[in-house]
């Protein structure tokens, strides 16, 4: 988000003053549009891995899977 409010600032520093910060927007927002598949990819094992430990601790530290018996963990 701050890339891209800084993109949106550059930009019109370019309309104003030099064309340099506009090239300088461009390279952020290709940045953020790379880095957009990285998080994706980061975030949402991450997200199904909190879930999974949260029913683990709400069925209780044994419960490995819910077909599973004590003895057979």
């Amino acid at each position: 988000m701050v890339a891209f409010v800084a993109g949106i600032v550059f930009l019109v520093k370019a309309d104003a003053d030099d064309a340099a910060y506009g090239y300088l927007a461009l390279f952020l927002w290709f940045g953020i549009a790379a880095a957009i598949p990285v998080l994706l990819a980061l975030g949402i094992p991450a997200i199904v891995m909190t879930r999974r430990v949260r029913q683990q601790e709400r069925l209780g530290h044994d419960a490995v899977h819910p077909g599973l018996t004590v003895g057979e963990q």
